[in-house]
C-alpha cells in the first residue's frame, strides 16, 4: 500500500529534484489566490557576495546533453544541504491541492570504490494548506519524513507517534530523491547516461510555461529540463518532469511532475545552504527510534516482499 509518507518520499517532483526530483501549469499548481513568498532581486540562498561553500559559476550552456554533463560534478562537492521548501500537489480528479511548507536536510556521504554515495534527508512540514483550512503547531501539525538509503521514518513529534518501515531488501539501497524516483528530487550528483536511459531530454526556455510574476523571476535565471519518460523506460505513470536549475551554480530551483492521470506536483527550494553553511539536526535526520520511548507511540515495520 502506497501511504502518505511514501510519496512525500518518493518524492514528487518525481523528479528532484526539486527535480523537491514534480504537474500541470504552474498557474494551476499555485493560483494567484496562494502566491509563493520570494524575494525575486536575487537567487533563493544567494546573498551579494557568494560565500565559499557556493558552488562555482558555470559556464554558458546551451543543449540538455551539456547540461547532464554540467551536472554530473556540479554537485560533487555537495555534502551538506538546506532548505526551505513548498511543496504543492494537485489531484485532477478529486480538484483537491494539498500545499505544504518546510524544511529539507540533506546528507551525502560517499560510497566504497564503484558504489553510488549514501544519501540521508529529512523533510518537515510545519504548515499545511488544503482548501480555507490551514494547519501548523498550534493546531497540533507537525510531520517530519526521513530516509537513509533503506529505512524511511515517519514522525509526529506534538503526537509523539514514530513508525519506522524497512522500504529496500536488507542490504540494498534507493535513492528517492533521483529524478524520476519521487516527486521532490535533489538533482545532484545524478549520472547523465542513467537519465536518458529513462528519459529524453531537452532544453528549453526556462520562462517556459511560468506564468506567475513572482515565480518567473526566479525562471528567468534557471536552465530548464523538461525529462520525457521512453518508450521502453516503463515508466507508466509519469508524463513529464521540469527541473530549473539556477544557471550560475546548477543549483536545483523548482521541480514540476505530471503524471499520465493529470495529477501535478510542484516543488521549490528557497534559501539553499550548503556544506558549512547548511543547517543540520542530527537528532533529526535519523531513522532510529527516539532513546526515551516515554510516552511515544513506536512502530517498526521490516521489508517485506
Amino acid at each position: 500500500m502506497v501511504t502518505m509518507s511514501m510519496l512525500i518520499a518518493r518524492l514528487v517532483v518525481g523528479a528532484a529534484a526539486l527535480v523537491m526530483g514534480p504537474d500541470a501549469p504552474l498557474p494551476t499548481a499555485i493560483p494567484p489566490a496562494v502566491p509563493p513568498v520570494i524575494t525575486p532581486d536575487a537567487p533563493v540562498g544567494q546573498p551579494a557576495s557568494q560565500p565559499a561553500s557556493q558552488p562555482a559559476p558555470q559556464p554558458a550552456i546551451t543543449d540538455a546533453d551539456t547540461l547532464l554533463t554540467a551536472l554530473e560534478t556540479a554537485g560533487q562537492d555537495i555534502r551538506r544541504l538546506s532548505a526551505t521548501v513548498r511543496y504543492i500537489k494537485t489531484f485532477a480528479i478529486q480538484g483537491d491541492q494539498q500545499q505544504r511548507d518546510g524544511t529539507l536536510m540533506f546528507l551525502s556521504e560517499p560510497g566504497a570504490e564503484g558504489q553510488a554515495p549514501t544519501r540521508r534527508f529529512a523533510i518537515t512540514f510545519d504548515r499545511y494548506e488544503i482548501g480555507e483550512r490551514l494547519e501548523d503547531p498550534s493546531t497540533g501539525f507537525l510531520e517530519r519524513y526521513i530516509f537513509d538509503g533503506e529505512w524511511l521514518a515517519e514522525v509526529r513529534p506534538l503526537d509523539k507517534e514514530f513508525v519506522r518501515r524497512q522500504v529496500v531488501p536488507p542490504g540494498q539501497r534507493w535513492d528517492p530523491l533521483a529524478l524520476g524516483e519521487g516527486p521532490f528530487p535533489i538533482p545532484i550528483q545524478q549520472k547523465r547516461a542513467e537519465i536518458l536511459s529513462r528519459f529524453d531530454a531537452a532544453l528549453v526556455d526556462g520562462l517556459e510555461g511560468v506564468d506567475e510574476p513572482a515565480l518567473r523571476a526566479i525562471a528567468a535565471k534557471c536552465y530548464q529540463l523538461v525529462l520525457t519518460p521512453r518508450a521502453d523506460a516503463g515508466e507508466q505513470d509519469l508524463r513529464s518532469i521540469r527541473v530549473w536549475y539556477q544557471t550560475d551554480t546548477l543549483l536545483p530551483r523548482l521541480a514540476r511532475t505530471m503524471s499520465m492521470a493529470d495529477d501535478e506536483s510542484f516543488v521549490m527550494l528557497r534559501d539553499i545552504k550548503l556544506n558549512a553553511e547548511a543547517r543540520i539536526v542530527e537528532a533529526e535526520i535519523s531513522t532510529q527510534p527516539p532513546t526515551d520511548r516515554t510516552g511515544w507511540n513506536v512502530t517498526q515495520e521490516p521489508y517485506r516482499e
